[in-house]
């Protein structure tokens, strides 16, 4: 989520603060799916939306948060959304978690919860997901990110809630009252110190034996997952090459959909 902040910011410059709701319109495809009956398939495969009319020009940062995943995922930005999971991408994720699919497979054979090489490479890219926020956080001078977001997040439950609701509900043809029932939960204090939660390496540990079932009393566990994130984040050490690709990616491309 901080990378996608960071990108964010970057992208608008001088302006990165002058609408701070735009940081929450970007990771609405995260938030959303918190609420049962709405997932992360739904709002990371809408049909792609390239004009706007005047009063729903943000929801174009919803789609900046997809273009940004477009090259995580793919490597190239698409028109339209790709539909299913493709083990052999070739988006940073995938390059940069092939290394890791071996691994992952020898740790869920000890832990006695066999997955197949599929499973596998899903699980590798999210470690590096994982591992490269963590690390673009901490070691590139990005610390303040946490801050910016919670800042934008005051911002816009304060004041621009109803906007926000009303623009996600045009753009995914999902009930505003539905989408404020997700976004209450998304941005409430606890799922933010969750997200607050995710500083340290232990934060990211506790992420993802939670996120593919494993048991947090598990010593083995976390030694296990351990060893896999700081394998990867060994892997994620040159920042520049996501990132620098992706802002020029976006900034150039045909999609005339930002304000």
């Amino acid at each position: 989520m901080m990378t996608h902040t960071w990108i964010l910011k970057e992208f608008l410059g001088s302006n990165f603060r002058e609408s701070l709701d735009l940081y929450v319109y970007n990771v609405c495809p995260d938030l959303l799916p918190i609420q049962k009956g709405i997932t992360a398939e739904f709002t990371h495969g809408i049909p792609r939306r390239f004009f706007y009319p005047p009063q729903h020009q943000k929801a174009a940062y919803v789609l900046f948060h997809l273009l940004v995943d477009d090259m995580a995922h793919h490597g190239q930005i698409h028109t339209d959304p790709v539909c299913g999971f493709n083990p052999n991408s070739q988006g940073y994720a995938y390059r940069r978690g092939q290394s890791l699919i071996e691994p992952i497979l020898e740790f869920q054979q000890r832990m006695g919860m066999d997955v197949d090489r599929r499973t596998a490479a899903y699980r590798a890219h999210t470690i590096i997901e994982l591992t490269f926020d963590l690390r673009l956080v901490q070691e590139a001078g990005e610390v303040r990110l946490y801050e910016l977001f919670s800042e934008a997040v005051d911002h816009t439950v304060d004041k621009k809630m109803d906007e926000l609701c009303e623009t996600l509900d045009w753009f995914f043809g999902v009930e505003a009252a539905v989408i404020r029932q997700a976004l209450e939960k998304g941005l409430s204090s606890g799922t933010l110190e969750r997200i607050k939660s995710l500083k340290d390496i232990e934060g990211r540990i506790g992420f993802y034996i939670d996120r593919f079932g494993l048991d947090r009393d598990d010593d083995a566990a976390w030694e296990g997952t351990r060893a896999l994130l700081l394998q990867a984040m060994r892997l994620v050490d040159d920042f520049d090459a996501f990132l620098s690709p992706t802002l020029c990616a976006i900034k150039n491309s045909s999609i005339p959909c930002f304000l």
